[in-house]
């Protein structure tokens, strides 16, 4: 039995055990309820139906009250968060940030650091989004199955760690604190979208059952389909001058010819926005989401209370997208023509004077580029594609816990949870062009023109394309564009399809404990041990090639021909072609008119990616019965276990009348062993030793399939102390001063762990004659002995609360990055080329290990219900808070090398916005609601870029998003106590992130989001 069938069977059993011990626990404890139902007067807390105003005053208080640096969400009623989903309702809160996927709030980061740690209910759990990552996204859960959560900023030592930024801890149901009797809520909605038609539907509802004081349970439900939309523009760098080695076009702007080089400085250089990679897609995302929240809750006697949830959340969502590549040119570059007297046009239409020089990455001329900001130019065809992608993904997470008080001074809990999580990923990509394909058909033929309606390569045709402020404005001429609407004008180039299945298992068991020692002094203490396995299995897609029986993944005409592997000498390739007329292509093609991009008018045939749902059928039906082929090096499993040992101290003393003291010192001790299983690879043996010689490969790994030759198992244990002090001043009824510091670690993202190294080798000789392939780069992007991320944070704020429902706030907090990792760029001479021979060496991307890294910032906020006003603005309110949150970049551990931009700066540490700005407004009546929320962000920092086009010493030149603006607005009317209608909208303004590189107006892609407006109806008996 292999390692990984042995892991499946231990985790069968072992699930099994726990449903039935589950099962069998919740048996027990229900005759136990009901005969103890009547010895109990004790009352606790219902559930409280606030609206937004009282969800925003419950905030408040739960922020007063919190020994720690605390802001908070809670429900406006049962079943519903202030937003359309959590990490949207979560971008409210100061200093949160939140990054989106088509138009949806995805992962979260908490003052300047995406390494955040989730729990629920105050322990960890597992959600398939982020099963390999310390990252946090709740796109697959529901936000009705949530009641609240709270964002720590400050830590103490009884919560679990992991987050460097802060803990979010989401907010269950407790069937307890309900009212008597019989509750039932629910809601329908209907939602729809301004780029994609359709109508999104959402069903959702809480039922509880409260027999007494003693015994309660609850199920909430939520059901969802929804269609949303977005479409992404990107430019890819290109260097052209009128001087050009490659193209001499002449005057570029039509004032004249610039002095030849060298230096290129003399003449006119241009970085032009329209290399390869230029390409404008349109993606659709149908998303079906479904979750069950269950709680079970008893007090069992007056000193024993039981707990058992169960959690489960499912998404089911396939992406459709087509792309169309805008440059178009197959030797990989777009050709600028000069001036034309005749007409007056100019290629060069709009520059972007720049200062400073740069050097051509390829070792070229330095040289002060002007970027292009529109331009005229021609290309000798089109290149497009589809790409599905299709997820499944659940998670199951249970909790049972029983807690006791022995007397008035001690009291704890003992824990168990379990959680399981599954991502099932399939990636189609569908590829298609406009060239002459010319290919050897049949052993000694001369080569066969398959598509003869070609659009032909020798010609060009003018394009033109200009970098907006919201979008890429991409006009096609009516010259090509009319060419291009016939489908026999495309030829099916190749397709891909790749598989990612990913799986989690945890365990949890934990005893916590408080005993107080005096009135002014207790300490809480506590135990946890945990169990997560974690693994990633990539597999491909392989077809019959029809050359000798090999298998090949991208099914590409004319590649296998004289491959050196195990084609070589082999001069034909029979693999079956198809344009786009073709009959076996019929089911599949469709016209596409519509990239959402100003200008752009296509009406061309394209592979319909709603077509493809079976994506394995479609190459079957294409190519022959196919097979997924693992891939060894991109798949492997970590086993994390930790031990911990915790103790708090409690402290409350009065300094005198008017001042007082409390707050918590602590530490936590962690002890983390980590397995990580790698498989062994080797694509450096001689005559392709370590390659699969069952597949077709070619130059790079990506056509090929690298052997499995072994398993490797890497053991790591490290200890590490974690203190944790928070200090609180109470000065009167109105004023507390809060200062914090502690310090936390996160588990790096697992693939940094497990990824295996690959290879890649150059595509043509050298050296003519040579008989091996030169080594080009190497990728080492796992390295199982990395150190966790770790920091130390010094927070401090100052709290006025003039009225119960009033706040006032500033901050300041100063984080230490200790240990964190980056991509480093590099070289190794020791690489061998194909033979086995040590000659030039490759280029290398490695995890690399950093420390040194800082952030810090500030942050204000004010919320207030205003009625101590006259008239109607007394059931106003509002909620505004501002953050500022800078960052640098530390070191290279190894070398000591500052990371540095071309400018001379220090490079940032982390993507997040300096500036971030929420204004929440929102109006209360005993019938009405209304609510409007804005979220500001300032430029974030995206990453340095090199090209060779357009390189710069050190770490390359700055990429940075936009600012952008999010408003969301919702209004409400209760027709009744029982029935309420609801109206809401979420980017009301459509807004498009856009990103530039070093000088404003650089754009180097947009994506834009749509509008979507949503009403509905709830009700509540």
């Amino acid at each position: 039995m292999s390692h990984r069938q042995v892991k499946r069977s231990r985790r069968a059993v072992r699930n099994a055990l726990v449903t039935a011990i589950s099962l069998d626990l919740l048996a027990i404890a229900l005759p136990v309820h009901a005969q103890e139902q009547a010895e109990t007067a004790d009352t606790l807390e219902e559930i409280v139906v606030r609206g937004v105003r009282g969800a925003q005053e419950a905030a408040i208080d739960i922020k007063r009250n919190s020994a720690e640096i605390v802001d908070s969400i809670v429900m406006e009623d049962i079943g519903k968060l202030p937003d359309v989903t959590i990490t949207d309702a979560l971008q409210r809160v100061t200093g949160v940030q939140i990054s989106r996927d088509a138009g949806e709030g995805s992962f979260v980061s908490i003052r300047g650091a995406p390494q955040v740690m989730a729990t629920m209910n105050g322990e960890r759990f597992l959600t398939a989004e982020n099963i390999l990552d310390s990252t946090v996204s709740f796109e697959d859960i529901p936000a009705s199955l949530i009641t609240g959560v709270n964002v720590y900023k400050s830590q103490h030592a009884g919560l679990t760690d992991g987050g460097l930024g802060g803990l979010l801890d989401l907010q269950s149901i407790r069937a307890l604190k309900m009212k008597d009797g019989f509750t039932l809520s629910g809601s329908a909605q209907a939602g729809w979208g301004s780029i994609v038609g359709g109508t999104d539907a959402k069903v959702e509802g809480v039922a509880g059952f409260k027999w007494s004081d003693r015994v309660a349970m609850s199920l909430a439900a939520s059901y969802s389909d929804s269609i949303s939309a977005s479409s992404f523009q990107q430019t890819e760098f290109d260097w052209t001058d009128e001087f050009s080695s490659w193209i001499a076009p002449g005057d570029l702007n039509g004032n004249g010819m610039g002095t030849a080089g060298p230096p290129a400085t003399t003449g006119e250089g241009y970085v032009v926005p329209n290399g390869w990679n230029s390409f404008v897609n349109s993606r659709q995302f149908d998303r079906e989401r479904l979750g069950l929240a269950y709680n079970f809750n008893a007090q069992l006697s007056d000193r024993f209370e039981l707990i058992a949830d169960v959690f489960y959340n499912d998404m089911d969502e396939h992406q459709h997208g087509q792309q169309l590549f805008v440059n178009g040119n197959f030797g990989g570059r777009n050709i600028w023509g000069s001036y034309t007297a005749a007409t007056g046009d100019p290629s060069i239409l709009d520059v972007i004077e720049t200062d400073g020089l740069i050097t051509r990455g390829d070792g070229g001329v330095t040289f002060s580029p002007d970027i292009v900001r529109s331009g005229i130019g021609l290309t000798n065809g089109l290149r497009g594609g589809v790409q599905s992608t299709f997820r499944d993904t659940n998670a199951v997470n249970t909790n049972l816990e029983l807690r006791f008080g022995g007397t008035d001074d001690f009291h704890g809990s003992v824990r168990w949870i379990h959680g399981k999580a599954d991502r099932n990923s399939k990636a189609m990509t569908v590829a298609q062009q406009t060239d002459t394909s010319c290919v050897v058909r049949t052993v000694g033929a001369a080569c066969t023109n398959l598509n003869p309606n070609s659009i032909p390569t020798t010609n060009s045709y003018e394009i033109q394309q200009s970098l907006g402020s919201d979008q890429m404005n991409y006009v096609i001429g009516d010259q090509l564009r009319t060419l291009a609407q016939s489908p026999a004008a495309w030829r099916l180039h190749s397709s891909w399809l790749e598989s990612n299945f990913t799986s989690a298992d945890m365990d949890v068991f934990r005893a916590d404990g408080t005993f107080k020692m005096t009135e002014s002094l207790g300490l809480d203490f506590g135990v946890r041990y945990s169990e997560r396995e974690m693994n990633e299995e990539r597999a491909d897609y392989f077809s019959p090639s029809g050359l000798n029986g090999l298998l090949a993944k991208y099914q590409e005409i004319g590649y296998g021909i004289n491959q050196r592997q195990n084609t070589a000498g082999f001069n034909y390739d029979p693999l079956p072609f198809y344009r786009l007329d073709s009959t076996a292509l019929a089911p599949y093609v469709t016209t596409v008119s519509d990239f959402n991009v100003g200008g752009l008018t296509t009406g061309f045939p394209f592979i319909n990616t709603e077509s493809l749902e079976n994506p394995e059928g479609f190459r079957d039906a294409l190519y022959g019965e196919g097979q997924y082929i693992a891939a060894p090096d991109r798949t492997f499993g970590v086993e994390e276990k930790q031990s911990t040992l915790y103790a708090k101290f409690n402290y409350n003393f009065e300094l005198s009348d008017a001042v007082s003291m409390s707050g918590n010192v602590g530490a936590r001790f962690v002890r983390t062993e980590i397995t990580v299983f790698q498989n062994l690879t080797d694509p450096t043996l001689p005559n392709f030793g370590g390659f699969d010689q069952r597949v077709l490969a070619g130059v790079d790994p990506n056509h090929g399939a690298y052997l499995d030759l072994g398993d490797v198992f890497t053991s790591t244990e490290r200890d590490k102390l974690l203190p944790s002090a928070n200090l609180n001043f109470d000065f009167g009824n109105n004023w507390r001063v809060k200062g914090a510091y502690y310090q936390t670690q996160a588990l790096q993202p697992l693939a940094n762990l497990g990824l295996g190294p690959i290879t890649y080798y150059n595509g043509e000789d050298t050296n003519a004659g040579e008989t091996f392939q030169r080594v080009s780069s190497i990728n080492r992007l796992g390295n199982p002995r990395l150190k966790p991320w770790e920091s130390k944070t010094f927070s401090v704020n100052v709290e006025w609360y003039p009225r119960d429902n009033t706040i006032l706030f500033a901050g300041f907090f100063d984080t230490k990055v200790d240990s964190y990792t980056y991509n480093r760029q590099g070289t190794d001479p020791t690489a061998p080329d194909s033979d086995g021979v040590v000659r030039r060496g490759a280029v290398t991307n490695d995890i690399a290990q950093g420390e040194g890294a800082s952030y810090y910032g500030f942050e204000f906020g004010y919320q207030a219900t205003f009625d101590f006003l006259p008239g109607f603005l007394k059931n106003t309110g509002a909620n505004i808070n501002y953050t500022y949150t800078p960052s640098q970049a530390g070191k290279d551990a190894a070398t000591g090398d500052t990371i540095i931009l071309a400018d001379g700066s220090e490079a940032p540490f982390n993507g997040t916005a300096e500036d971030q700005v929420n204004l929440v407004l929102f109006y209360q009546d005993s019938r009405f609601q209304a609510r409007i929320a804005a979220n500001y962000l300032g430029e974030q920092y995206q990453g340095a870029v090199s090209h060779w086009s357009f390189s710069a010493p050190n770490a390359g030149l700055a990429q940075f998003q936009e600012s952008t603006l999010y408003i969301d607005a919702g209004v409400s009317f209760d027709v009744n106590d029982m029935i309420q209608v609801f109206l809401q909208g979420s980017n009301l303004t459509e807004e498009a992130p856009r990103n530039y590189v070093q000088w404003g107006g650089n754009h180097t892609n947009w994506n834009q989001f749509e509008r979507v407006v949503t009403t509905g109806v709830r009700a509540k008996f």
